[in-house]
């Protein structure tokens, strides 16, 4: 399953859950509001942990390439200027 899929999905069921507590909520309204808003809290922080974490995971090879081309640009350029030389010399 793809993760952002799983993400939907989870939140779908968060979504679900917490209707279906309210109208089952034992206490008064007031606490159950509280509650629904610390959960709420909660995983609003877990959904921002996760997609910071899937955004890492996808910007972190693009930062090894353009390492990687920084390297190989320096290389073609000191090749390049050893030629320049060796043309004007001859």
């Amino acid at each position: 399953m793809k993760t952002s899929s799983i993400i939907v999905t989870s939140f779908m069921v968060g979504a679900a859950v917490v209707i279906v507590a309210t109208l089952f909520a034992p206490g008064k309204a007031s606490e159950t509001r509280n509650k629904i808003t610390r959960k709420g809290k909660l995983y609003r922080d877990y959904m921002m942990d996760n997609f910071h974490d899937f955004a890492d995971s996808v910007t972190h090879p693009f930062e090894n390439l353009e390492d990687k081309t920084m390297r190989l640009s320096t290389i073609v350029r000191s090749k390049a200027n050893e030629m320049k030389t060796e043309l004007n010399n001859k």
